[in-house]
């Protein structure tokens, strides 16, 4: 018996100049899918970028720690880590930055 997956989706009507539909309909044929389909990858990636740059400003200006910026972006704490590095963000530890850190680490894997 097979079990299938049913995904409830919202319909969403936006309007795009003649450039973005154009753009939308060359990924669609480059990538053997309908448009709709294409637009929605295209938003998740986008939403990916966004999340991920709001997570390293956020850690860069010591709102949030490494492991709710990662949990946010949907990062693993390591790959979140590398982001730091290639973005050239500091990761400096106050004590209080690490109990932080840890509590949350531990509340993470329970």
């Amino acid at each position: 018996m097979k079990m299938y997956t049913v995904m409830m989706m919202n319909t969403v009507s936006i309007r795009l100049d003649e450039v973005q539909d154009k753009d939308v309909e060359d990924y669609a044929r480059k990538m053997k899918v309908d448009k709709s389909t294409a637009a929605r990858q295209i938003i998740n990636e986008g939403l990916k970028i966004i999340k991920r740059k709001e997570a390293l400003e956020n850690v860069r200006l010591k709102r949030w720690t490494v492991w709710k910026a990662a949990q946010n972006c949907g990062e693993s704490y390591r790959g979140f880590l590398e982001l730091l590095r290639q973005e050239n963000i500091p990761f400096p530890l106050s004590a209080d930055d690490l109990e932080i850190e840890l509590h949350e680490d531990r509340g993470q894997q329970q």
